[in-house]
């Protein structure tokens, strides 16, 4: 089901969550099936939006794909909030195959976790194809007719199709920083579900957050664990560190009012100084600067 929500004020959305139905083997289609409880977001204008504790910036045709979720709550900036929902069922076959989520591990993670304790979901960015805005574009005009069996197998026909284009590509469009991934054992998951828990992980904890801190969560020693992180990320874990800090310092700049010393001591940093050189180093501009550019850009295009 779609629904659109435009307002200029906050807005306050149910989430879903996490639930997998199995298939009875009535026929050959649904043998060895299920269907999982998917929650999708689509944003139409820029606005910023809170889940659970953790508030990202959306621009247009930015997507998030919702697993397990309690509430959002969206925020306008310098236009009303105008977002469409989808709550949708999805028949998947188990195992799942590459014709549903292509060699994308993550999207594999997060339609076979089923743990009602973690929030789970997929921001997906970069999708100015609008290949993806238009299949939810199709799927929304097939609820203005009555359901039959043919309407339903074309729908969940582009759904899959939607998925599928989810994952081509997945590694540009995937958020990683943003996103919320299943928090399961990484010792033998892929390399893109293990750079997915270390972000979520670092990003939980980026105020605090040290190499032995770290490796002890993931069960790993201290000197395995960076060379795990100088494998997936090509950088050692503290310039990965660094460069998270840098990630959500440019949007805290861009899509807050909160002021630079505030933003510094979230991030963790003991002193502005250090903060300032690590933001020029990485940006090539001073914070202020960069908030400057950002208004200059939003209000005089």
């Amino acid at each position: 089901m779609a629904t659109n929500y435009t307002t200029k004020s906050a807005l306050k959305v149910d989430g879903i969550v996490s639930k997998q139905l199995e298939l009875p083997s009535i026929t050959s289609s649904t043998t060895n099936c299920f269907k999982v409880h998917m929650q999708m977001v689509e944003c139409l204008a820029t606005c910023a939006v809170t889940l659970g504790t953790t508030e990202i910036p959306l621009r247009p045709f930015d997507l998030i794909l919702i697993q397990q979720i309690d509430q959002l709550i969206f925020k306008a900036t310098d236009q009303p909030v105008e977002i469409r929902i989808f709550d949708e069922w999805l028949q998947v076959p188990n195992p799942l195959n590459m014709m549903l989520v292509g060699d994308n591990p993550l999207i594999h993670d997060l339609m076979n976790a089923v743990d009602s304790q973690q929030n789970q979901y997929i921001v997906f960015r970069h999708l100015e194809t609008k290949i993806v805005h238009e299949y939810l574009n199709i799927i929304a005009t097939l609820e203005k007719y009555s359901p039959d069996k043919f309407l339903t197998f074309q729908r969940e026909s582009l759904l899959g199709l939607l998925y599928t284009e989810l994952s081509r590509k997945h590694h540009q469009k995937v958020s990683k920083t943003d996103s919320f991934f299943p928090q399961g054992p990484i010792r033998y998951a892929g390399p893109d579900a293990q750079a997915g828990a270390i972000f979520t992980y670092l990003t939980q904890h980026i105020n605090d957050v040290t190499l032995v801190s770290a490796a002890t969560h993931f069960g790993y020693q201290q000197n395995y664990f960076s060379r795990l992180c100088r494998k997936l990320f090509k950088q050692s874990f503290s310039k990965l560190k660094t460069t998270l800090r840098m990630e959500m310092a440019s949007r805290m700049l861009s899509l807050s009012n909160k002021n630079i010393d505030e933003i510094s001591n979230e991030l963790g940093y003991k002193n502005l100084t250090s903060f300032y050189s690590h933001f020029r180093n990485e940006r090539g501009r001073t914070p202020r600067q960069f908030r400057e550019d950002y208004q200059q850009h939003i209000y005089h295009p």
